[in-house]
Order: C-alpha cells, then structure tokens, then sequence
C-alpha cells in the first residue's frame, strides 16, 4: 500500500508541474507550447482518446473505470479541460471544454472528504462560464 501512495504521489507531483507549465505558456501568449504540454499531460496519464469528442458520461466513464484515476488525478484533468477551453478557436469547443471540466469538478466536490477553496473558485468560475 505504502508503494502505491508514493507512486501516486509522485505522479500527482508531476502532473501538477505540468499544470503549472501550461498556464506558465498560455499566461505568455505561447499556446502552440500550451498545447504541447497538454498533450504530454494526456499521454503521462495514458488516455489515447481525443476528449474533445467524448460526451461528458463518457469521458468519466473513461477516467474512471478505464483508466482507475482518483478525485486528486480527476480534479488535474479537470484543470487541464479547463485550460483547452481558454485555448479553443470557437464558443461551442470552449463551452464543450468547460461542460466536461465543470462535470468532473462537481464529481470531484460530491465525493472528495477534504474541502478545497481552489476547487470552489474553478466551480463558481466555470458556472459563471455556462450560464
């Protein structure tokens, strides 16, 4: 059990570095890098489906049952979809980007035990997006 923790730790470590480095990109105006950095997040976590053509059902489904992802794991993709929306070419991709991240988010906040005010902000953020 102890192995698993560090193996999750790490690679949540990791993930979150990613994160940090997509904003960094997309903050500078360098979505092309953005981008490229996404799609290093997806092939880390081994999600080969393109999420942008997945229903929101599905892609949990995905997350979930496929690939065995925890809230914490869930909660970074989420983040991620969210910055794929701020990066889209037209509303109906952008808003399509904040309907999954929002999703996942609320799934996250429904069965997470610990209370995150980062989580809070990213919820009432995206709401305020698709209303």
């Amino acid at each position: 059990m102890g192995v698993e923790k560090d193996y999750l730790m790490r690679q949540l470590m990791m993930l979150f570095e990613v994160i940090q480095k997509i904003l960094r990109h997309r903050r500078k105006g360098e979505d092309e890098e953005a981008e490229k950095q996404i799609q290093f997040f997806y092939e880390y976590l081994k999600i080969d489906e393109d999420v942008e053509k997945l229903s929101v059902e599905a892609l949990i489904d995905l997350l979930e049952k496929d690939k065995n992802l925890v809230n914490e794991q869930l909660e970074m993709v989420a983040f991620v979809l969210k910055e794929q929306g701020e990066l889209a070419d037209s509303d109906d991709k952008r808003l399509d980007f904040f309907r999954k991240s929002y999703f996942i988010l609320q799934k996250v906040e429904r069965e997470s035990i610990s209370f995150s005010i980062d989580r809070q902000m990213k919820i009432a953020e995206l709401s305020a997006y698709l209303n």
